[in-house]
Parts: C-alpha cells; sequence; structure tokens
C-alpha cells in the first residue's frame, strides 16, 4: 500500500510552509489566488485527502509556553522572525485546539520557575546557558512537559529536542566563503565571533577555524568577542581595522553582523574587503544589496519556531514523539543575486 500523502508532501512539492498549504487547503486568507491554486492542483495529483480524525479532535485546549527574547531594538535582527513563525503557525495551532501563550526571555529561569505547569501542556524556547536556565527547564520537563529548544541546545535540562541549523555546516561553508572571496594571502581575517559562552557562536568559529586551517589560513584569524550593537562595539572593531592588514571578514550572529558592516564604513574599507555577514533581515538585506555585506548565512529563524511548534502540536496531539534529539533546519548562503527569492517581510522562501 502507497503512503498517504501528507500537507508535508504537499509543502515540500510547491515549495512553501506549512501554513501556506493549510491556509490554501482551507480556502482562508494569507495566500496569494495564484498560490492558493497551485497547491491544490498539487494536492489532488498528490490524492490528498485530510485527515478528518486529526482535524477534528475534540480534545480540551492545550497552552503552549513559547519563550523568546523580548521584543527590543536587538531582538529585530533574529527573535522577531522567529515571532514571525510563531505567528505563521497559530492557524494550525487553532486546529488541534491548541493555545499559544507569547512569554518573555528576560529573567527567563524565573519566568519559567513561575509558571503554573498545571496550566501549560508543552514549552517551546531558545537554549541559552544563563541563569539557571537548564535548571529552570528540567523542573518543567521533570514534570512530564515536553520541552523543545531552538537556536541552542541545553542537553542536561531534560528537553525532548532541538531544532537548530547546523553549526558545524555554517562553520564551514563561512570558511569556504572566505577563501573563495579573499584573493589575497598577505593579511589576516578578522571574525566577530559573538558571546564566547553561547555554543551556537563558538562552534561556528570552531568548525571555520577548522576549515581554514586545512586552507593554511587558522594562525591569522583575529578574534573579536561582543554581543551588543552600540558605539563601543563599533570602536572596538574599527580600531582593529586601523591597527590590522585585514583582507577578510566575517561575523557568526546578527547583532555582530551590523557591528562589522558599521566599522568597514566608518573606516573607509567597506567594498574593499570581502565581509560575509549572518542573518537575513531588514539592514543586513540592504547593506548586501549595497555591496558593503558580499554574501550573508541565513540560519532560517522563521522555520525553527515554525518546525519546533509543528513538532510539539503533534506531541500533544497524537502522542508523536521526535525520533531525533538534533533536528537541523538548512541554512543558506543568500547573494544580492538570490535575495529577491525571500520574502520581505519574514525572510523564508517565497
Amino acid at each position: 500500500m502507497s503512503k498517504k500523502a501528507t500537507i508535508k508532501d504537499i509543502a515540500r512539492e510547491a515549495g512553501v510552509s506549512l501554513s501556506s498549504v493549510h491556509m490554501a487547503m482551507n480556502d482562508k486568507p494569507g495566500v496569494s489566488e495564484e498560490t492558493r491554486e497551485r497547491i491544490k492542483k498539487i494536492a489532488a495529483k498528490l490524492d490528498y485527502t485530510p485527515n478528518v480524525l486529526a482535524s477534528n479532535l475534540k480534545r480540551e485546549t492545550r497552552n503552549i509556553a513559547v519563550v523568546l527574547p523580548e521584543k527590543d531594538s536587538r531582538s529585530r535582527f533574529y527573535y522577531d522572525y522567529m515571532r514571525d513563525g510563531m505567528r505563521g503557525f497559530e492557524p494550525l495551532a487553532k486546529d488541534y485546539n491548541l493555545n499559544i501563550i507569547k512569554l518573555d526571555y528576560k529573567n527567563a529561569a524565573t519566568t519559567l520557575n513561575q509558571l503554573d505547569l498545571d496550566a501549560i501542556s508543552g514549552v517551546v524556547t531558545v537554549g541559552y546557558p544563563e541563569d539557571d536556565y537548564s535548571d529552570a527547564i528540567k523542573r518543567v520537563s521533570g514534570e512530564g512537559i515536553p520541552v523543545i529548544l531552538m537556536d541552542s541546545d541545553l542537553p542536561d535540562s531534560g528537553r525532548n529536542c532541538c531544532i537548530r541549523p547546523d553549526t558545524k555546516i555554517i562553520g564551514q561553508l563561512t570558511g569556504e566563503m572566505l577563501v573563495n572571496t579573499v584573493h589575497r594571502i598577505d593579511g589576516k581575517i578578522l571574525v566577530c565571533a559573538g558571546n564566547i559562552t553561547y555554543p551556537n557562536h563558538y562552534q561556528i568559529v570552531d568548525s571555520m577555524a577548522e576549515f581554514l586551517a586545512e586552507a593554511g589560513v587558522r594562525e591569522r584569524l583575529i578574534l573579536e568577542h561582543f554581543d551588543d550593537t552600540g558605539k563601543k562595539s563599533v570602536n572596538q572593531i574599527e580600531e582593529v581595522l586601523r591597527n590590522n592588514h585585514i583582507i577578510g571578514c566575517c561575523s557568526v550572529n546578527s547583532r555582530s553582523t551590523l557591528v562589522l558592516a558599521q566599522a568597514l564604513v566608518n573606516s573607509g574599507q567597506a567594498h574593499q574587503i570581502p565581509m560575509i555577514g549572518s542573518g537575513l533581515f531588514k539592514e543586513s538585506a540592504q547593506l548586501l544589496q549595497e555591496g558593503v555585506i558580499t554574501s550573508l548565512i541565513h540560519k532560517k529563524p522563521y522555520e525553527q519556531c515554525f518546525l519546533a511548534l509543528g513538532i510539539m502540536a503533534d506531541i500533544l496531539a497524537k502522542g508523536v514523539m521526535p525520533e531525533q534529539e538534533f533536528i537541523h533546519v538548512g541554512v543558506d548562503a543568500v547573494f544580492r543575486s538570490t535575495l529577491s527569492q525571500y520574502d520581505a517581510v519574514s525572510f523564508r522562501m517565497k
């Protein structure tokens, strides 16, 4: 017996998100008529029929707590797109009788420790090693409540799985792009290396350094660590650019991408030094268009959150637990020539 087609199969063939398939198949707003018709044609070709039993499950509404860094001037570079993914999943959540509760990550351990666990059925959050957060997650998971982490992992927290980009691949990709764009061998490579305590930052640096070592340039790396976008950080990078012969540069996170780009502009070296940035957001896209940034590594925060909520829905509504400890979203190398492929609002593939 052939396997029955699912909305995942339709989304994969159509090149759209699960929420787009859901809206198209249920004649809801949110997709263009052209996309709606294309999705329906693919569904017909695949002989798709809705799972009436699953879609009509009658059960009490369950709450999923989504804990993300608070919305501020810095979160727009990355976490706002996770919020977009959360909003994109909300129509599907209603079909599963799931309610998404949005909580801020500020004082994250306190936020989780104050949760009424009788009122929460699942938790989706980022997994950063801050303020006893691993212990707070362990308290939740210890009560049998599933927890899914995104972007970075806390393996001792008892989480069910972690949704994230593959940091090893990101590091190798960054290193390869530097090797392909740097045409001189008489200088140093500047790396804005993010927060030294965050695994999703230092793992990228380690993987990139390993790749560059094989290319014979590891000993010429200059690592600069900072975690803000203020003038102090820009001055820090400008000083490095003034005092060293830099032949290429890169960043491992979204915030340092803006700092590095601003320092290149201020020092008069924009367009002269190849720069590999991290994160696809409004400002970085504009800098890519202007040529200040040579290319961007897109870690797909929208997809991370949307996928995490989809897995949580399967756990709560169907009892289907994730089989893998790590589920990797793909990463994209974005150039000026490919920027038009992305949704300007959520920066996911059109």
